[in-house]
């Protein structure tokens, strides 16, 4: 299904009255430059421009992405971090790379996987920030395809003001505040980096562990009802992942600057690496279903889109994290595809469009490692119903339209009749993936 939609894309870009073209690189046309931003542990309860939870943190530079372009309201990434980082790099899922848990050392992403910045032939290339597909090796980014870089390479930091840097390579002990260094990377390349030129920054903000920031690191001047510049005594959890927020979307904001003044037609995008954690999700939605799990809070993530051509507006579109990968060569002008990824380019002129019929997402354990796996949680949804499988466990079938959080499961209850034809169709693209 997906190899069909991913070959009926050209057709549709720069549709008449589609709106204006995005700045695909086409024979004579400069190739754009490509800044990907992912936030750590973000779901969108985090984005005050989405609307879904419950006193946001102050999010202004990643709202203004929504208001200068494409906000995705139906996004979906892999429920637990390193699965995310290894199908946007390589547009293809976590069945087929090996990796569907956090890495560790039996987490490294093969060598053999064409990646991004390798995809993107006559890019020059940076990641800032955190890595965290193999964390035993300082090399690994790079031998990864990455010309340049610089930031952490394992699943967190123990301390954001005395953490383990690795720059090519070359490992030392940096006080520089996390979130603000990964900033500094980013801008520096900005400044350095020759045309055209594609920019990966993952923060680590606002993954644990949960602190105040350092005041120089908070937004100036604050929000109104900013977290990171008023805490109280004895915060919660859930307050002190906003305040980190605020303090990525602080540097977040610098780095936009930076674009406006040197390089305004830069392709921007943001994306969360899965939901929420469940100590900093609040109500209304729930702790038990949060990072980590199938279910919307898990992986329903935020992207927001802006560059040359991008319309301003909303879209529903189902859309993975896979989906990177295509969207990039398509923007580039390179003939690459990958099995899982299918452009959005398309929706940059016309956000009504509805390129997938299904999209999915997994966690697997162990890593590096074929089916059947010890465990193996895996869901897939159409435009309005979802399904949940694990091993050894009830199925669990749900109505996202009438039904967001997920509190019926529709299979307790029984199923119309149109309801068992979509759960057929669902459960006939698990089979056709080889991971029913």
């Amino acid at each position: 299904m997906l190899s069909l939609l991913a070959l009926a894309l050209a057709p549709q870009v720069g549709d008449p009255g589609a709106g204006s073209e995005p700045a695909i690189a086409h024979e004579g046309r400069r190739r754009p430059n490509i800044v990907l931003i992912l936030a750590d542990d973000f779901g969108v309860d985090l984005v005050r421009v989405y609307g879904e939870g419950a006193g946001p943190p102050c999010t202004p530079s990643i709202d203004s992405l929504a208001t200068d372009g494409l906000l995705f309201r139906n996004a979906w990434a892999n429920p637990v971090c390193s699965p995310t980082r290894a199908a946007l790099l390589t547009g293809r899922h976590g069945f087929r790379t090996g990796i569907g848990t956090p890495g560790g050392g039996g987490g490294m992403l093969g060598l053999t996987e064409t990646t991004l910045p390798e995809m993107l032939s006559g890019y020059e290339s940076a990641c800032t920030g955190k890595w965290h597909l193999g964390a035993n090796d300082p090399d690994h980014p790079n031998l990864s395809g990455f010309q340049y870089f610089a930031g952490s390479l394992g699943g967190g930091i123990v301390d954001y003001e005395s953490w383990t840097k690795v720059v090519n390579g070359e490992a030392y002990l940096s006080h520089t505040y996390a979130t603000q260094d990964t900033a500094n990377e980013a801008i520096a390349k900005i400044r350095t980096m020759q045309e055209p030129w594609f920019l990966y920054v993952p923060f680590v903000a606002p993954h644990v562990p949960f602190h105040e920031p350092p005041s120089e690191a908070c937004p100036t001047p604050a929000c109104v009802d900013s977290y990171c510049s008023d805490l109280r005594q004895y915060p919660s959890e859930a307050q002190l992942a906003k305040a980190m927020t605020e303090a990525m979307d602080a540097e977040i904001g610098r780095i936009l600057e930076t674009l406006d003044a040197l390089a305004r037609d830069t392709f921007v995008f943001f994306m969360g690496d899965n939901g929420t954690a469940g100590a900093a999700t609040e109500h209304p939605f729930d702790p038990e279903r949060a990072k980590g799990t199938p279910y919307e809070n898990g992986v329903n993530v935020p992207l927001l889109v802006r560059g040359p051509g991008v319309v301003q507006g909303e879209c529903q579109a189902l859309v993975g994290a896979t989906d990177i990968f295509a969207t990039f060569a398509q923007l580039a002008g390179v003939n690459a595809a990958a099995e899982d990824s299918v452009s959005m380019v398309p929706y940059f002129s016309n956000p009504n469009l509805s390129l997938r019929e299904m999209v999915y997402t997994e966690q697997f354990t162990p890593n590096n490692s074929s089916p059947p796996y010890n465990t193996h949680d895996r869901a897939i949804r159409n435009e309005r119903y979802k399904l949940i499988r694990r091993i050894d466990q009830p199925d669990e079938f749900y109505d996202l339209l009438a039904d967001p959080f997920e509190l019926t499961n529709r299979l307790d209850i029984g199923l119309s009749l149109s309801e068992r034809e979509v759960f057929s169709a669902l459960t006939a693209e698990l089979a056709a993936l080889g991971v029913d």
